[in-house]
């Protein structure tokens, strides 16, 4: 076990994404786990968060502000990959700048493909059997669960407000 729960891995994970507080990142969900993780994340950094879904871009306009911007994809991990490389392709559809994945914890050889310009990741153990071995408490999240996650985020680029562009 290296995380308590998700909420403890998106406070870590914000730690280690604070140098891209100055980049204006959209922060997009991988999955609805991966949504409270990054809430964390959106938080900390003051920025726009979505949740990816198979068709694109759910519950929040985000999609449409990563056009040109960093996205910063986040899960609560990595297994196979699977998930992360369809949420990269549903991403890369919204023109973002580049598309930087984080993640608490993943596998040490993991290919995501071209799509990706960086992986962040806390712990990259070997063996890695399953990412669930890596938290105390890995629950089922539930719509309620990512929609309080997602409530405040709203389309708002509230770091960015009221700036000017010079």
């Amino acid at each position: 076990m290296l995380f308590r729960d998700r909420h403890d891995a998106g406070e870590l994970l914000a730690d280690t994404l604070l140098n891209f507080g100055g980049q204006r990142p959209v922060v997009l969900g991988a999955s609805p786990g991966g949504v409270i993780v990054a809430r964390h994340v959106a938080d900390r950094l003051r920025a726009p968060l979505a949740l990816v879904r198979g068709e694109g871009f759910a519950e929040t306009d985000a999609g449409r502000a990563a056009s040109g911007r960093t996205a910063l994809l986040i899960d609560d991990g990595i297994c196979t990959g699977a998930t992360m490389r369809a949420a990269l392709e549903n991403t890369a559809a919204a023109h973002p700048a580049r598309i930087v994945v984080a993640v608490p914890v993943a596998p040490q050889r993991i290919a995501l493909g071209r799509l990706a310009a960086d992986l962040y990741a806390i712990a990259r153990p070997a063996p890695f059997s399953s990412v669930r071995r890596w938290y105390a408490e890995l629950g089922e999240v539930s719509e309620e669960m990512v929609g309080a996650a997602l409530a405040g985020h709203e389309g708002q680029d509230w770091a960015y407000a009221g700036a000017t562009s010079l």
